[in-house]
């Protein structure tokens, strides 16, 4: 059951909430920005429910840690209530936050190109025979495929030592992550054979004594970000998809395609998202359901599952706000 909205906003709240549902918009990632509002206005004691300048701004000046473009997003929202506020008679203020600078573009890969990324991956094969360029080879098969099947930041699985992998358990500990919170992560299963192979492997034919499960060549040492981009870069590049791409993929990439996947799965299956996007959110490291929902608010892909489900077609697409935030590693 949804938590009920209790500021002096909450009856217009929950009318607009109710509205925009009841016109197809899922609004999922909106409903959790109109419950920050609501949340912000309640703690303030305020008792006027008017949408004014200063309340906007001073909501909007509580995000001081997050980027323009997340802020940006947030107005957004607003604006939309503000809107439905002026549209039943009541005053509003508009609010028009824009973010600086372009856009990213996320790319989400399709599973042909998955297909032909990893075919590149699993051909590389150092140009110089050295024992240790050899179990690098062996190490990107294993590192991109963690990155897709778990979703897991490059930083994140570059950073896994030995201790926190529990092959048998089939679990990682991802410790301190982006926000200062260790996680489990639990691994599929095909994976977890994988990584038992590769942990064997790298232990039989490489004597591998160091503490990190992705050791660099020396093995005392992690692999290097521009290491891992590298080799994905040059994988990528060696693809039939790469030349006619607009929006070139990075390591990034596979994270985003592991989010979009898995919800436009639950969707197929009937599963609702309202009900699983926290156990995703808590899963990927997100700090709110909110920041898990913006890969799937860009992408024509996530839209198109939404049309086959239901008759209405474009009625049901989720309302997007103008901007949202692109997360940085």
């Amino acid at each position: 059951m949804k938590a009920p909205f209790i500021s002096c906003f909450s009856d217009d709240l929950e009318l607009f909430l109710r509205k925009k549902q009841d016109a197809g918009f899922l609004y999922y990632s909106a409903e959790y920005t109109l419950h920050q509002f609501d949340k912000f206005c309640a703690d303030r004691r305020v008792s006027n429910p008017e949408v004014t300048k200063d309340l906007v701004n001073s909501w909007l000046g509580s995000f001081d840690n997050c980027c323009a473009v997340t802020i940006a997003g947030r107005a957004s929202v607003i604006r939309q209530f503000s809107l439905f506020l002026l549209s039943i008679g009541k005053e509003a203020y508009i609010p028009t936050h824009k973010p600086h600078g372009k856009q990213r573009q996320i790319h989400v890969l399709s599973d042909d190109e998955v297909n032909a990324l990893f075919e590149k991956i699993d051909q590389y094969s150092p140009r110089v025979n050295i024992a240790s360029f050899g179990r690098l080879a062996i190490e990107y098969r294993v590192l991109f495929r963690l990155l897709l099947c778990c979703g897991l930041r490059v930083s994140e699985a570059r950073k896994l030592k030995k201790d926190d992998v529990d092959l048998q358990k089939g679990t990682i500990l991802i410790r301190i992550g982006k926000d200062n919170k260790d996680r489990i992560v639990y691994l599929p299963d095909d994976l977890r054979v994988l990584l038992i192979q590769y942990t064997t492997q790298l232990k039989k034919e490489y004597d591998d004594r160091s503490v990190w499960f992705f050791p660099a060549r020396e093995m005392n040492n992690l692999l290097s970000v521009s290491l891992i981009d590298r080799r994905f870069n040059e994988a990528w590049n060696a693809t039939s998809f790469a030349p006619a791409c607009p929006d070139k993929p990075t390591v990034h990439s596979l994270r985003h395609t592991f989010v979009v996947k898995r919800m436009n799965l639950w969707m197929e299956q009937g599963i609702p998202l309202r009900s699983m996007l926290p156990y995703l959110s808590k899963y990927l490291g997100h700090k709110s359901v909110e920041d898990t929902f913006y890969y799937y608010h860009q992408l024509d892909t996530a839209f198109r599952i939404v049309q086959n489900m239901d008759s209405k077609s474009k009625a049901v697409i989720p309302e997007v706000p103008a901007y949202e935030d692109i997360l940085p590693e």
